[in-house]
C-alpha cells in the first residue's frame, strides 16, 4: 500500500470514527484516537520501518486485515490535551487500565512506571515498541518484583499512537500477554525538526475545617489556604531526514524531564494518618514507633517515654507528612530509528534507545522499630534509665531468665554482675529526616533487523534485540541495628584514670570491641546528639541488572498471489510462521548492611539474587478470508494461531487462538475470539531469596484500638496460634503493617489463561461520523503465580482451621505478628488457585464537521466489570466494587472517560473531558464470608467520583501549537479513608488511593510545540 493511499484511507476512517481531529489545524502532526476500531485502516497503520503494516495482535501484514480483538487507540493529540509529562498518567485514565507502579507510589516504590491491564497485574501485561518487546524494567530483590517493562523508556514526542489490545495474545507474542498488549507505535518516518515543552503544577485549596481540626486536636500542624507545589517540566525534540535517494530515513530524538516532590504534609486531608472511629468519622493516629520512644516489654506491658524521666501509656508518631504524594524525578531519553531499502528483498532497520531516570521515594524516618528491626534486650545497670523506666523494664518478671525461672547473671568488664531485661524499642530518627530510596535506572535497547519481499506475496522479517536495565539504589537515613545495639548497651565507666570516669559510655568502648561507639540516649524525651546519630546512621546500597536477548524471524505468505483463496472471497489466505529465542536474566547485588538485616527500617534482611531462563519457540498464524461482499456476508474471516514454547526452567507449554469476524452488511460487524494464553514465571518469582517483609495489613486477633478487643473469637484465634493467656492481650500495629516472609520458588510452573471476547461494531451509513462498539470479555487464569497473601492466610486459618494454612502462621512469644522477628506469616510464591475477570467495554464517537463553526467531536470510552474473582487457599471472593487489604485498590464496576472537542476553522480549539468512577465499598462490609469483617462507618464506602478537565488549544502560523488547561478543574479532594481501609500493601497512601483518584488537587499546565 502506498503511503499516500494509506493516509487517504486513514483520514477517511478517522472521519467515520470521529474521535480525534487530525484535519484540524490545532494538531496537524497527529494521528487519530479511535476508542474501539475495527475497520481495516483503523486496525492497521503503517510501520514506517520499511513500509509494511503494524497490526497489534497479529503478525500478518495483509492490507485488509481486520482486528478481531478489541483495540483502543491513544494518539499524540490525546497526550497533549492532558498536559502529561508521564505516559503512565495518560494510559491510567483508560477504563481498561488499572494503576500499578508510578509516580504516586512512594512507600513500596521500585522507581518505575508500569502498566496493568484489567487489574490482573503489570506482570501480565506485555509492552511492545513497534511490535517488539520492550525489555524488562527494574530488577528487584523481592519475590514480588515483576520486572515489568518501565515505560519511562518510551519517548512521548515520537509516539504516533498507542494501541491497547485487551485479552490474551500469547500465541502471537509469547509469555506475559495474558491481560493484553500495549504497543507504542513510533513515528519512524517523521521529517523535519520539532520541539515540544510542557510545564504543569498542582494547586489545592486547603479549606477543610474538619481535617484541620483533627490535626489540631492531635497536636499536629495542618496546612491551610491555597498550596501550589509539585511542578513538572519537560522539553524534547525530534528530527527526521530522508536519504537523497529517498530509500532511507532516520529519526533522532532527545528529551529531559524534571518533576518536583509533593509531600503529604501539603494537603490537610493527608497531613496525619487517620484511624476511623466506631461512632463515625476519623481521628488522627500514628505509629507506635515514635518520638519520644516507646518500649514493649516481654512480660510487663508497654510504655512510652515522657518528659523529665516520666513514663506514659505510649507515644504516637505522625508518619504521614514526609511521605511523597509525588516522587521527585529527573529523566533523560535519547535515541534514533532508521531504515533503508537496499532492494525489495533487503530492507535493514535499526532502533536504539537510551533512558536514564533518577527518582527518590521518601517515607517516615527510620530508627529503632517495635518488631524485627530493634534491640531485643537491655542491660539493667544502664545509667541512662530513669527510675520509672528501670522499675518497668527491669521488673523481676521481665528479666532474661534461666530454664528454672531464675534471672541470668551477666558479667561487666569490671567483674561485677548485672541482669538483662526483655524489651524492644520504637524510636524514630526524627533528627535524621525521612528514609529515602534514591533510585537510578538506566535502560538501553537496540534492535537490528531486516525485512523484505522474497517473492510476490512472500515476505520476511528477522531481527536481533538486546535490552538491559541497570539499577542503583542508595538507601539513606537508616539506623544500623548492630551499632544501635552497642549504643544502647550503656554502663558507667569505672576505669581508673579514664577521661570518661563516672560517665555513661558504651560497654563496647570499655571492653575494646568498638572504641568508636557513642551512647544513644533514647531513654529521654530530648533529641539525640549529633555524635550519637552519626554513629548509628548507615546507608544501604543495591545494584542490579535485568537483560533480555531476542533472536526472532518470521515469514509471511499471502495466498492471493498464488490463487490460494476461498472462491467467495476477494483476498487469499494469510500465513505467518516463525521461530524465536529469548533469554532473560536478573542480578541484584546488595551490600552487607542489606544482606545482614542491619538496616532497621527494612523489616529484615535483603538478599542478592542471580538467575536466568531461556525459551525456544515456534509459532504460526493463519487468516482465512471466507466470504467477501456477498449478501449477508460483507465479510467473513477466520483467524487462528499457535505457539509452542520450551522453557529451561518450567518445561514446555502451548498457546493458541481462534477468532472470527462477520459483517452481514458494511454497517454492522461482529467479532469474537478465544485465546489460550500463558505466562511463565519471571526471574524474580523464580530466584528471589526468602526475606522478612511487611506484607500483611490486619491481625484479627490483635486488640482493636477502638473496641479494645479482637475482631475474631478466642476459638478462631486459637487456630492461628494464639494461646488463652495471649487472647485479648495482643497489641495491634497502628500502622496496619504485619510481617511476612516472601521468596521465590524454582518449582513454579506457567500460568494458563482462557480468554474470550465477543463484540459488535456499528458504523451506520445513514449517520456519517458515528461509531459504536460493544465488546464482552472474560479472562480466567489458572495456576496463578504469586503469594497467597498474608491477610488471606490468617483469615482463612481463623475461619476454617485448614492445617496447611495454619502452619504458615508463626506468632512470637507474645502472640504478635509484628513485634519481633519471630512473628510472621510464611507467604512465599506458589501456583495457587485462579483469578477471573469479566465485563463489557463500550466505546462510541460522533464527529460533526462544518465549514462555518468547525468540527465538534464527542467520544466516550467505558468499561463495566462484573467480576474480579480470586480463588486461593480455600478462599473465594469477588472484588469488583470493593477495596482493602485483600482486594487491593478500589475496583469500580463502571469507569468511563468522555470528551467533547470543538475546533474552529481559525485554529482555536476547546476540549473538555469527564472522568468517572462508580461507587465502591470496603471489603469488610461485603456479605462474602471470606471478606466480611468488622469495620467502622467512615470506611464503609466511597461514593461515585467525577473529575472534569478542560484544555484550550491554538495553532499559530502553522508552526506553533499552544495549549493551556487544567485537570480536575474544580479541585475535587480525593475520597478519604483510614490507614486500615487503604493499606500500603494495596498502594494506599496519604489516607486515600492516589494511584486511582486525583490526590493532589487541580493540575494546571501550559505547553507549546514548534514545528520547523
Amino acid at each position: 500500500m502506498s503511503s499516500n493511499l494509506f493516509r487517504t484511507r486513514l483520514l477517511a476512517t478517522s472521519m467515520i470514527a470521529g474521535v480525534a481531529l487530525i484535519s484540524s489545524p490545532v494538531f496537524a502532526q497527529t494521528t487519530t484516537s479511535v476508542p474501539a476500531p475495527s475497520e481495516p485502516a483503523e486496525a492497521s497503520a503503517p510501520d514506517d520501518t520499511g513500509g509494511t503494516i503494524i497490526v497489534t495482535g497479529s503478525r500478518l501484514q495483509q492490507p485488509n486485515l481486520t482486528s478481531a480483538s478489541p483495540v483502543t487507540f491513544v494518539n499524540a493529540a490525546d497526550i497533549k490535551l492532558q498536559g502529561a509529562t508521564r505516559l503512565e498518567d495518560v494510559l491510567n485514565q483508560l477504563p481498561q487500565v488499572s494503576p500499578q507502579q508510578g509516580s504516586a507510589v512512594s512507600n513500596g516504590s521500585d522507581g518505575t512506571a508500569t502498566l496493568n491491564l484489567r487489574n490482573l497485574g503489570d506482570r501480565r501485561t506485555l509492552v511492545l515498541v513497534n511490535g517488539r518487546r520492550l525489555n524488562p524494567g527494574a530488577p528487584s530483590s523481592g519475590a514480588g518484583g515483576s520486572s515489568a517493562a518501565d515505560i519511562n523508556a518510551v519517548p512521548a514526542i515520537l509516539v504516533k499512537r498507542i494501541d491497547v489490545l485487551t485479552g490474551g495474545a500469547s500465541s502471537v507474542y509469547g509469555s506475559d500477554a495474558i491481560a493484553g498488549v500495549v504497543n507504542f507505535v513510533l513515528d519512524t518516518d517523521y521529517t523535519g525538526l520539532s520541539f515540544d515543552t510542557n510545564y504543569g503544577v498542582y494547586n489545592h485549596d486547603n479549606s477543610s475545617t474538619y481535617f484541620q481540626g483533627l490535626n489540631t486536636a492531635a497536636g499536629y500542624p495542618s496546612p491551610t489556604g491555597l498550596e501550589t507545589s509539585g511542578a513538572q517540566f519537560d522539553i524534547s525534540m525530534k528530527m527526521g531526514v530522508a536519504t537523497s535517494d529517498d530509500k532511507g530515513h532516520i529519526v533522532a530524538y532527545a528529551g529531559y524531564r524534571k518533576i518536583n516532590a509533593l509531600d503529604q504534609s501539603s494537603r490537610d486531608y493527608s497531613a496525619c494518618g487517620l484511624a476511623s472511629v466506631a461512632s463515625g468519622g476519623f481521628r488522627c493516629t500514628g505509629s507506635s514507633n515514635s518520638f519520644p520512644a516507646n518500649f514493649s516489654l516481654g512480660n510487663n506491658g508497654f510504655f512510652g517515654v515522657g518528659p523529665n524521666g516520666t513514663v506514659n501509656d505510649g507515644n504516637l508518631y505522625n508518619a504521614n507528612p514526609l511521605n511523597y504524594f509525588q516522587r521527585p524525578d529527573k529523566r533523560y531519553v535519547a535515541g534514533f530509528l532508521g531504515h533503508y531499502e537496499i532492494s525489495d528483498a533487503i530492507k535493514p532497520y535499526v532502533e536504539f534507545s537510551f533512558m536514564d531516570d533518577r527518582t527518590t521515594a521518601q517515607i517516615a524516618p527510620s530508627g529503632l522499630f517495635l518488631g524485627s528491626g530493634s534491640v531485643s534486650t537491655l542491660n539493667c545497670n544502664n545509667p541512662l534509665f530513669s527510675a520509672a523506666e528501670a522499675a518497668l523494664i527491669c521488673a523481676p518478671n521481665n528479666l532474661v531468665s534461666n530454664p528454672d525461672g531464675s534471672a541470668v547473671n551477666y558479667t561487666n568488664p569490671d567483674g561485677t554482675t548485672y541482669n538483662r531485661a526483655v524489651a524492644t524499642i520504637g524510636r524514630r530518627d526524627v533528627e535524621g529526616g525521612g528514609r529515602q530510596a534514591d533510585y537510578r535506572h538506566t535502560n538501553y535497547r537496540v534492535v537490528l533487523g531486516s525485512k523484505g519481499d522474497l517473492a510476490p506475496g512472500i515476505s520476511y522479517d528477522v531481527y536481533g534485540q538486546f535490552g538491559a536495565t541497570t539499577m542503583a539504589l542508595n538507601y539513606k537515613n537508616e539506623f544500623s541495628l548492630s551499632r544501635a545495639t552497642k549504643a544502647t548497651d550503656v554502663i558507667t565507666d569505672t576505669r581508673p584514670g579514664s577521661a570518661t570516669l563516672g560517665q555513661p559510655v558504651c560497654r563496647s568502648v570499655v571492653d575494646g570491641s568498638d572504641p568508636n561507639c557513642i551512647p544513644l540516649n533514647i531513654f529521654a524525651s530530648g533529641a539525640l546528639s549529633p555524635q550519637s546519630l552519626a554513629y548509628v546512621l548507615t546507608p544501604g546500597f543495591q545494584t542490579g541488572e535485568t537483560t533480555e536477548k531476542i533472536v526472532s524471524g518470521s515469514v509471511n505468505f499471502l495466498g492471493g498471489n498464488y490463487g490460494i483463496q476461498s472462491p467467495f472471497a476477494d483476498d487469499g489466505i494469510g500465513l505467518s510462521v516463525g521461530a524465536e529465542y529469548r533469554k532473560e536474566s536478573v542480578r541484584v547485588d546488595v551490600d552487607q548492611a542489606f544482606a545482614s538485616g542491619d538496616l532497621t527500617g527494612q523489616g529484615g534482611p535483603t538478599q542478592s539474587i542471580n538467575g536466568s531462563f531461556s525459551v525456544k519457540e515456534v509459532f504460526a498464524e493463519l487468516q482465512i478470508p471466507v466470504v467477501s461482499h456477498k449478501p449477508f456476508f460483507d465479510e467473513l474471516t477466520l483467524n487462528g494461531g499457535f505457539r509452542y514454547s520450551d522453557y529451561t526452567t518450567s518445561g514446555s507449554v502451548t498457546s493458541y487462538k481462534g477468532e472470527l469476524v462477520w459483517a452481514p452488511i458494511h454497517d454492522i460487524r461482529f467479532r469474537g475470539g478465544y485465546n489460550r494464553a500463558v505466562r511463565a514465571p519471571n526471574t524474580q518469582e523464580l530466584f528471589a531469596t526468602q526475606v522478612l517483609g511487611l506484607g500483611g495489613s490486619i491481625d484479627p486477633c490483635a486488640n482493636d484500638p477502638d473496641s479494645g478487643h479482637p475482631a475474631d473469637t478466642a476459638a478462631q484465634c486459637a487456630r492461628t496460634g494464639v494461646t488463652a493467656a495471649q487472647y485479648g492481650n495482643i497489641r495491634a500495629n497502628t500502622s496496619g503493617q504485619y510481617q511476612d516472609i516472601e521468596g521465590g520458588n524454582l518449582n513454579l510452573k506457567p500460568e494458563k489463561a482462557d480468554t474470550f471476547t465477543a463484540g459488535v461494531i456499528l458504523q451506520p451509513t445513514f449517520l456519517p461520523g458515528f461509531t459504536l462498539s460493544v465488546d464482552a470479555f472474560s479472562i480466567k487464569i489458572k495456576d496463578v503465580i504469586g503469594v497467597v497473601g498474608a491477610d488471606t492466610i490468617v483469615n482463612q486459618c481463623a475461619l476454617n482451621g485448614d492445617p496447611a494454612l495454619c502452619s504458615l502462621v508463626h506468632r512470637d512469644g507474645t502472640g504478635s505478628l509484628w513485634l519481633t522477628p519471630n512473628g510472621y506469616t510464611l507467604n512465599t510464591n506458589v501456583n495457587s488457585g485462579s483469578l477471573k475477570t469479566r465485563g463489557i467495554d463500550v466505546a462510541g464517537a460522533y464527529t460533526l464537521r462544518t465549514d462555518k463553526v468547525g468540527t465538534i467531536g464527542l467520544t466516550v470510552n467505558g468499561t463495566y466489570t462484573d467480576e474480579v474473582r480470586s480463588q486461593k487457599a480455600g478462599a473465594d471472593f469477588n472484588c469488583i466494587g470493593l477495596y482493602g487489604g485483600q482486594c487491593g485498590f478500589p475496583q469500580s464496576k463502571w469507569r468511563h472517560t468522555a470528551r467533547v472537542t470543538w475546533t474552529l476553522p481559525v485554529g482555536l480549539g476547546l476540549s473538555a473531558r469527564w472522568r468517572y468512577f462508580s461507587k465502591v465499598r470496603y471489603e469488610a462490609s461485603s456479605d462474602q464470608p471470606d471478606l466480611a469483617g468488622s469495620f467502622n462507618p467512615a470506611d464503609e464506602k466511597i461514593g461515585a467520583q467525577s473529575y472534569f478537565d478542560l484544555t484550550a488549544t491554538a495553532r499559530v502560523a502553522d508552526r506553533f501549537s499552544f495549549r493551556i488547561g487544567a485537570n480536575n478543574i474544580f479541585d475535587k479532594s480525593p475520597p478519604i479513608l483510614s490507614q486500615t481501609a487503604a493499606p500500603i500493601s494495596s498502594f494506599g497512601n496519604g489516607n486515600t488511593y492516589p494511584t486511582v483518584y486525583d490526590a493532589n488537587g487541580r493540575y494546571i499546565f501550559v505547553g507549546v510545540t514548534l514545528d520547523m
